[in-house]
């Protein structure tokens, strides 16, 4: 039953219900990263066809945390889902504090389709950045991130991880999240997570609020570390102790 439900979470996290191909079966290792082998690892410069022009990585990256969404363009499923949602959550996020990527894992994808892909999501913010790998690039970056997919002749589409995966100011894997319903906390907390390496002036207040949570990864989301919790009640024990106190002492000398 417990295998039965792994193997039904992450279908769901490569498709939409209503996408499903029917009598589907697959290893479902196949799409698991192992985060702890690549985390910290930084990337290399690879060249990138943009729909801004020709560029790089650490360009794009431009010494910022930077969201990395691997998708393909002619996806009708779960890429533009994620893409969309990824853009609902971080409208309210400053711009200028991150850059978001999206690259093909598609050798066939052109500008055509990247065009067509990113017309459907109406405006993009300035901070956002399409484009393309080589064929080989795209094999090494997939590689050098644990992202794992093959292509099902029968069902015409690819089986992929649904995933963000956050990078420092370096170009470093600092963080994965998920799943294609990412939530603005996460996402925000994940990019203090993703600078925490070189912290600036700025980031003080952030860095601060990233202490009060850890990263589950069971579940691919932040929750309040339970320390946090202990402590805030310690603290609470001990101001009602501290009253209670007072309190007698002035009821004994009246």
């Amino acid at each position: 039953m417990k295998g039965l439900f792994f193997i039904l979470l992450l279908v769901s996290l490569s498709f939409s219900y209503d996408k499903l191909p029917k009598n589907s079966y697959f290893d479902p290792s196949v799409l698991e990263i192992q985060q702890d082998l690549y985390l910290g690892k930084k990337l290399k410069d690879y060249t990138i066809l943009t729909d801004k022009g020709w560029s790089s990585l650490y360009k794009v990256v431009d010494k910022k945390p930077t969201i990395l969404q691997l998708a393909y363009y002619t996806c009708d499923a779960s890429c533009p889902i994620l893409t969309e949602n990824l853009l609902k959550a971080v409208k309210d996020l400053d711009g200028n504090g991150f850059n978001v990527l999206v690259l093909s894992f598609d050798k066939r994808d052109s500008m055509d389709t990247l065009k067509a892909f990113k017309e459907k999501l109406g405006r993009v913010p300035q901070n956002w950045t399409f484009g393309i790998l080589q064929e080989e690039d795209i094999k090494d970056l997939t590689k050098s991130v644990g992202f794992r997919f093959f292509f099902s002749e029968r069902d015409r589409t690819f089986i992929h991880p649904n995933t963000l995966i956050f990078l420092s100011p370096d170009a470093k894997v600092m963080r994965y999240l998920f799943g294609t319903f990412p939530k603005t906390k996460d996402i925000k907390l994940a990019l203090i997570d993703a600078q925490r390496d070189k912290p600036t002036i700025n980031n003080i207040v952030d860095l601060a609020l990233l202490a009060c949570y850890r990263y589950d990864p069971s579940r691919s989301k932040y929750v309040i570390d339970p320390l946090v919790i202990f402590a805030v009640m310690g603290f609470s024990l001990l101001g009602v102790t501290g009253l209670l106190t007072l309190t007698f002492k002035k009821v004994q000398e009246v």
